[in-house]
């Protein structure tokens, strides 16, 4: 298959980032997905692949954060990928200071975020990669019902983590 857009999901929370990865993979013709779950890993697979969008979680591991990411995107020029920031950022200074750094959308974490971030991906991928996706949506097949329902559960036992962690 002729690949016309790469897409990488930058993203430290595995499991996640694979549910997405999958969902994609699955949803969209034409589109190759790259996961990367270190932000210096990240970096740089965008220097070699060049993408056509980088989704990308603000909070990165070894105190990296969405801004080290951009700085590296906005180095790139001509091919410069579109860029979702996909994150459950609070700091309104911090938001603001990444999204001026070229942005082009943010989709907040939540329970209801998923379904945000495919609608986002689709907004600016072309229109021939969204009816394809509209398509799969409104059929509703099974795989795509199993999926919100793994995407609900692993926010969930996220949750769950969290509580007992801070107990």
């Amino acid at each position: 298959m002729q690949y016309q857009h790469t897409i990488i999901i930058i993203e430290d929370n595995e499991t996640f980032s694979l549910l997405i990865t999958h969902y994609l993979k699955k949803n969209l013709e034409g589109v190759k997905v790259f996961a990367e779950h270190s932000g210096a890993r990240a970096m740089e697979t965008i220097k070699r692949i060049k993408p056509s969008l980088v989704v990308l979680d603000y909070f990165l591991e070894d105190n990296l954060s969405g801004k080290d990411v951009m700085h590296v995107i906005n180095q790139i020029g001509d091919h410069r990928p579109s860029v979702i920031l996909f994150s459950s950022i609070k700091d309104g200074q911090e938001k603001q200071e990444v999204m001026g750094m070229g942005v082009d959308l943010f989709v907040p974490k939540s329970n209801e975020s998923f379904y945000d971030l495919v609608r986002s991906i689709e907004s600016l991928l072309p229109e021939e990669a969204r009816q394809d996706q509209a398509d799969s949506l409104k059929q509703g097949t099974p795989n795509t019902r199993l999926f919100i329902a793994a995407i609900f559960l692993v926010v969930l036992i996220s949750i769950i983590v969290l509580a007992i962690a801070f107990l």
